[in-house]
């Protein structure tokens, strides 16, 4: 949507409104982006703006909310071009969200859960064979193909692109999964020293509460380490953060001429790592400009690994596929109920082998 005029009162303004502030978000992250910038880019002032939204949280879960209105219905096709027309989704639910307050949050996300269990029933509806268990992952890792588009740097003519992502998410809801078995509680692991149960313990706060809302006090409260003793390890709660992520950069970094040995070790290390992964997506924002752009070329070094290994076996998209992948298994080991499975990682497996094309599990069509 483009501007109006102003001084003009258009009637969509409102629509206007959240279109402009979900771009901004997006591109910049909710904490970069004021009421004025917002009020700005629809030509309007700020008081005006406060006619619709009387603060910036407000605006965000409306944003949200607006966002997740494209997953909507079992029609994949339709789906795929609601996503594509609301290419922030991803970003905007996984990133943005997690500024608004939990109960908030739980609240705007509620479509996303019944439209997972909607996708669970229609599978279950036509592959009898599936167990709820397995319907309902497929489910979610078909949302996860869908949302991977906001994560994509790639422009491809419509409807190319539709059918791309309508057929990558058909081949996800035939995947041939293999038994679950039954769910099991996570492992409790025990840290080797004080700094390392700091930084533990500050990696799950970061990722449960986002960087800005824990105090580092808090992290040594968490960890039973008092006070001043925090700092005997650790300078600032941006080096706990600098820490953690360069950690799981350096974890993921590694050479391979095997692009299923790269699905391997990523799956592992994301379900073993969940809440580095977390921060990973959500927190490298916060850190100083030259570890933040040290960070970013390192995880953009790693996509390319994977993308190169693709285009020696098939030609095609193989940088859409790849982010398709990342996307589900990330969305798996941030989704506690499904982490747990204890087939879960075989399972993923099967389902990025699809996606990559390194088995053929053909398409559905477009509806479940």
């Amino acid at each position: 949507m483009s501007a109006p005029a102003r001084g003009t009162r258009p009637r969509n303004r409102r629509a206007l409104i959240v279109a402009a502030a979900a771009d901004l978000f997006f591109r910049r992250g909710y904490p970069h982006v004021g009421m004025g910038d917002i009020a700005e880019a629809v030509a309007i002032g700020p008081s005006a703006l406060y006619r619709h939204f009387r603060g910036k949280q407000e605006l965000l879960a409306e944003v949200v909310r607006d966002a997740l209105g494209a997953l909507a219905g079992t029609d994949l096709a339709e789906l795929a071009a609601g996503t594509l027309d609301r290419r922030g989704v991803g970003v905007l639910w996984q990133r943005e969200s997690r500024h608004l307050e939990p109960a908030e949050r739980r609240r705007v996300g509620e479509p996303l859960v019944r439209q997972a269990e909607r996708l669970a029933g229609a599978l279950r509806d036509r592959r009898r064979e599936l167990s709820a268990d397995q319907a309902d992952l497929l489910g979610w890792a078909v949302l996860g193909v869908l949302v991977s588009v906001s994560f994509q740097r790639v422009d491809l003519p419509r409807p190319a692109y539709d059918e791309l992502m309508t057929t990558l998410a058909g081949t996800v809801a035939d995947v041939v999964l293999p038994d679950l078995g039954q769910r099991r509680p996570e492992p409790v692991t025990e840290s080797a020293s004080r700094r390392e149960l700091l930084l533990t313990t500050a990696t799950r706060l970061f990722a449960e509460r986002g960087f800005h809302s824990v105090a580092i006090e808090e992290v040594g409260t968490a960890a039973g380490i008092a006070g001043p003793s925090v700092y005997h390890h650790f300078d600032s709660k941006a080096e706990l953060l600098m820490t953690a992520l360069r950690a799981g950069a350096d974890a993921l970094s590694g050479r391979t001429a095997s692009l299923p040995t790269l699905l391997r070790t990523y799956t592992g290390y994301s379900l073993a790592h969940h809440h580095v992964v977390d921060l990973l997506i959500t927190e490298v924002g916060f850190l100083p400009e030259p570890e933040r752009h040290e960070l970013r070329r390192t995880q953009r070094e790693y996509v390319e690994a994977w993308v190169g290994l693709l285009r020696e076996q098939r030609p095609g998209p193989a940088r859409v596929r790849v982010q398709a992948v990342l996307t589900v298994v990330n969305d798996v080991a941030r989704t506690p109920h499904l982490r747990t499975l204890p087939g879960i990682e075989d399972a993923l497996y099967v389902i990025g082998s699809a996606l990559l094309g390194l088995s053929d599990s053909g398409s559905s069509g477009h509806s479940l």
